[in-house]
């Protein structure tokens, strides 16, 4: 049984004397002139307030206050009693005892004064200092005294510059993230509290897209973005990131912060949804055009995340090639020639698929091979190479422009009626201008290096054999090491030969792909 009593300080004599009640523990304790305020608390948790007038043989009035820890101040102001359960600032669960509330002795009136206490000291004046804080307010210390008309108010002292709801105190998140440049992007979030359930969300905003994180009881969040949308390859373009945190403890609302960021890499060769890795195109017998995205993992194997319907119409062309970005945009876009001559323009859209087709123009029948996509002349535009029946080569220097891709065209070389196959593969040799290989009627393959203004070194053989693929491919990057690879099919399969940037030998053992098997029906032409 807990027992209460009021002590003279002057003559060292009990005056007065309470009860607690049967089977509870008396948690604090105030005095005044007038009146005994307490809390108790039960065994299973329950807190309840204790209060009774002055005087012998005084009525003890109670009032259930909830479920509470030990944790419990009680004050008494006039005629008013403060309670709170302190530690709310920190607390991981919600309770109605965090909050500072003045109860009238007699009516039962009640004041919120605080959202939560974190300590409480009594002034030499009477009132109360308090160390807590309000969610329209925040943190600092405040002091609680009734007022002329008798009523408890909390009047800030000096407030501590911390807002009592939880909040973003700093981030780190750069204003343009280049995905070229860094394998992982540190980013960054710090809140002004950890007891909250944050989650972190980045979303493209163009698709919709998104990536999240999460965790509870953290002040700082680090995410080492690797540049991923769950299992897909993060797009250019722009972003939102957006933080929502809830508090633990319940006081003061849901933060939701939102800040924007931009997606950036150069524009990669044979890239038609703008995330940096190569797609490869396939025409089908029924004129639909097939993309498959190339990946490699651990096995270094190259597969295709899934073939997707890129388009339909496609059978009344023949001749469809890959020129890289020629219009300015992030996107790869693509060339197509009908039977009657004409060439076609289709723009990259860079979600995969491409917008209405531009007429380009007549009398491209006077060429038998296309290839485009290498920067030839370092001007940061990809240019086109066309080969007419005589042999001569010939130069389209791409422009940027949409409505007039390319410049008139300029011969740059003879002598290349030998070779049955053509392919601009970009930067192969190390340099920074891109380069051309010919396959030449035997089989043999040549390298002619760029030689960064519009031509070419003299060829370098590569090796015999290559007559038995149907297409070679310049993919682009398909391993991510920052050097271009080349693609090759044919009858017996398919295969990748990665770059390793050197003029010389400028490819590495081949690697099997099973993005176009010898099983399947052909597919024709890859691009």
């Amino acid at each position: 049984q807990y027992h209460l009593a009021a002590l003279n300080l002057t003559t060292g004599k009990f005056v007065e004397r309470r009860t607690a009640s049967p089977g509870q523990t008396v948690r604090s304790a105030s005095l005044t002139a007038g009146h005994w305020a307490w809390t108790e608390r039960s065994a299973d948790g329950t807190v309840q307030l204790a209060t009774s007038p002055r005087g012998p043989e005084q009525p003890v009035v109670t009032t259930p206050l909830g479920q509470g820890t030990d944790a419990q101040s009680t004050h008494l102001a006039g005629d008013w009693t403060l309670t709170s359960q302190t530690g709310g600032g920190t607390a991981l669960a919600p309770s109605p005892l965090h909050a500072l509330t003045a109860r009238h002795v007699t009516s039962g009136e009640t004041v919120r004064l605080l959202d939560h206490v974190s300590s409480t000291a009594l002034h030499p004046d009477g009132s109360l200092v308090v160390r807590g804080g309000t969610t329209d307010r925040g943190e600092g210390f405040y002091r609680i005294a009734t007022g002329e008309d008798g009523r408890p108010t909390a009047t800030l002292i000096t407030g501590l510059g911390v807002p009592t709801a939880v909040g973003l105190a700093a981030h780190t998140v750069p204003p343009v993230v280049d995905l070229d440049k860094s394998g992982t992007v540190p980013l960054s979030w710090t809140l002004t509290r950890s007891n909250a359930a944050t989650t972190i969300t980045l979303r493209h905003v163009r698709t919709g897209r998104t990536t999240q994180t999460s965790g509870e009881r953290m002040d700082h969040f680090r995410m080492d973005w690797p540049g991923t949308l769950g299992a897909d390859i993060a797009p250019n373009g722009d972003y939102v990131w957006e933080v929502v945190a809830k508090p633990l403890n319940g006081i003061g609302p849901d933060l939701r912060k939102t800040g924007t960021f931009k997606v950036v890499r150069k524009a990669a060769l044979h890239d038609y949804d703008d995330n940096g890795t190569p797609d490869l195109l396939a025409l089908d017998a029924s004129g639909r055009l097939w993309k498959d995205e190339v990946r490699t993992d651990w096995s270094s194997t190259y597969w295709s995340t899934g073939r997707k319907l890129a388009g339909t119409g496609w059978g009344i062309y023949n001749r469809i090639e890959n020129v890289g970005d020629i219009a300015g945009a992030p996107a790869a876009d693509l060339v197509a020639r009908d039977a009657s001559g004409v060439l076609w323009l289709y723009l990259g859209k860079g979600d995969g698929t491409f917008a209405p087709r531009v007429r380009l123009g007549a009398g491209w029948n006077a060429y038998d091979k296309l290839t485009g996509g290498s920067d030839l002349n370092s001007d940061g535009k990809a240019d086109m190479l066309a080969t007419d029946t005589t042999g001569g080569l010939w130069l389209y220097k791409g422009t940027g422009s949409w409505s007039a891709p390319f410049a008139p065209r300029v011969r740059i070389g003879t002598g290349f009626g030998i070779y049955n196959q053509l392919t601009a593969t970009g930067d192969l040799g190390g340099t920074v201008s891109g380069d051309l290989l010919a396959r030449d009627t035997s089989g043999v393959l040549w390298f002619y290096p760029g030689n960064g203004s519009g031509g070419f070194a003299p060829r370098v053989r590569l090796g015999a054999g290559w007559g038995a693929f149907t297409h070679l491919v310049g993919l682009g990057d398909a391993n991510r090491d920052g050097r271009n690879d080349l693609y090759a099919y044919g009858p017996g399969g398919s295969y990748v030969y990665p770059g390793t940037g050197n003029a010389t030998a400028p490819f590495g053992p081949r690697v099997t792909s099973s993005i176009h098997p010898a099983t399947t029906t052909p597919f024709n032409p890859v691009v």
